[in-house]
């Protein structure tokens, strides 16, 4: 199956919404439940850096990893986004 950034933006904001990481709660985890082939693949780092850039995700240095937490000053894109393409009950 071919993974979009749409696909995979939607997975990495739906499982930040889902476990509530908003503000100062952070995860290094986003990636995990990707399938293999997409981790560390140049699609990825692009959707990470999107979201970066947008100022959805922030990403904060911890114990030697980074992690990530939506921006609560973005809660209405991030919400609009979510209702629209990351309720559908689709899990990649």
């Amino acid at each position: 199956m071919n993974f979009t950034k749409l696909d995979i933006k939607a997975r990495i904001i739906r499982k930040l919404v889902r476990w509530n990481k908003w503000g100062g709660a952070h995860t290094e985890n986003i990636l995990k439940g990707l399938p293999s082939h997409l981790i560390g693949a140049k699609i990825t780092k692009e959707v990470l850096k999107e979201l970066i850039n947008a100022q959805w995700i922030i990403p904060a240095k911890k114990t030697g990893e980074i992690h990530y937490f939506l921006n609560q000053n973005k809660v209405k894109e991030i919400s609009e986004f979510y209702e629209k393409h990351c309720k559908k009950g689709i899990e990649l």
